[in-house]
């Protein structure tokens, strides 16, 4: 993102409470607790700051993390609690890190809890929600939705907890039942794949990942060009050097084959997509990245007990991540801009290319 770093950065905290806590002489932690399980955790503390908001029209994705001050007068400790997932964690500590340190300051501590991340479909309750023979949408399901529905779909049920809402719609022709499950927290990264992956224990027959992405093929297409891979890198925050691998079936590639874009690679953080990466990306053809495609993939893909489920992802790109010595263009869109309205229009173009083609496909049975 090149100079745009520093504004995606601001975008997603909250400077002045962080600034006030610095002068304070606060330590600033990061632990991943779901913003609503904090106290129960960290007793005694006290709401400081609901991050990101959004209006009242925005159902899913929109469990952000929340700031809560600890200990005595709320002045010894401020701590950003993070829907738990490792890789979700860990962007945002990469986040509040940069921030801090562009002030001469450092993160006090990064805590993870794992048996809460590995048991994320459990707490939630997903089994509410994912019945056996599913073929389940995830992603931009509140924009696809009705516009499946204006391509024949039927609605035949609405259904959902404080962690989800899912909306069952009946397909034409194929007469299956798809389950367009939203996710009201962001399931960034490693969550996607253990949700995905409790889909297929619960007996989804399928997941389908429709949402955005970056490009590493030409700026060009951007919002203009839909991706779907069919080959997977996952690059973990460890040092690992893996090569790509396929995934499960692809039922999407089997019927509209012209859409495989070939490599994908996915990160855990959007700080670690530089010039660097890309470069590692290149030696293998990537042609996209994100932080969540391969990791659903290859979890789907890995042995189980479970019948197999299939898995296709259905994107269009947002920003692009340039390459060593190609200078970042001030004109493209990136992730500080994406919600202009001009973006958003595109945005919109896209997702009514995505319905058209999910439309299609659901006809056919699986």
């Amino acid at each position: 993102m090149g100079a745009a770093l520093d504004a995606y950065v601001a975008q997603r905290l909250p400077a002045a409470l962080l600034d006030q806590a610095l002068r304070a002489g606060a330590a600033v932690e990061v632990r991943g607790i779901y913003p609503a399980h904090v106290r129960a955790v960290l007793p005694g503390a006290t709401l400081a700051d609901r991050g990101h908001s959004f209006g009242t029209a925005k159902t899913f994705n929109r469990i952000r993390p929340h700031y809560f001050a600890v200990g005595d007068d709320g002045a010894r400790r401020l701590v950003v609690a993070v829907p738990p997932g490792r890789d979700y964690v860990l962007h945002y500590a990469s986040l509040v890190g940069h921030f801090l340190r562009s002030r001469g300051a450092e993160l006090a501590a990064v805590v993870r809890y794992p048996a809460a991340e590995a048991s994320v479909a459990e707490w939630t309750r997903l089994a509410e929600l994912v019945e056996p023979g599913d073929r389940v949408l995830i992603g931009y399901v509140q924009e696809l939705v009705p516009l499946l529905a204006e391509r024949g779909a039927e609605v035949v049920d609405e259904s959902g907890n404080e962690f989800y809402g899912a909306v069952r719609l009946r397909i034409p022709d194929s007469g299956d039942e798809v389950c367009a499950l939203g996710v009201r927290f962001s399931f960034w990264g490693c969550i996607s794949a253990r949700v995905a992956a409790a889909c297929r224990r619960l007996g989804a027959r399928e997941v389908v990942y429709a949402g955005k992405l970056g490009a590493l093929t030409d700026p060009r297409d951007i919002y203009r060009r839909l991706f779907s891979p069919s080959r997977y890198l996952h690059l973990a925050p460890e040092p690992r050097f893996p090569a790509p691998a396929p995934g499960p079936r692809n039922g999407l590639h089997e019927l509209f084959p012209e859409l495989d874009t070939g490599v994908h690679m996915s990160v855990a953080t959007v700080l670690e997509e530089d010039t660097q990466q890309r470069a590692y990306g290149d030696r293998f053809g990537v042609t996209s990245i994100d932080n969540e495609i391969a990791q659903i993939a290859l979890a789907l893909a890995a042995p189980a007990p479970e019948p197999p489920a299939a898995f296709s992802a259905l994107h269009f790109a947002t920003d692009y991540l340039h390459a060593n010595g190609e200078r970042a263009r001030p004109d493209v869109y990136n992730l500080t801009n994406h919600r202009r309205r001009d973006a958003l229009a595109l945005k919109n173009r896209m997702l009514r290319a995505i319905a058209d083609r999910l439309a299609a496909y659901y006809r056919h049975p699986l």
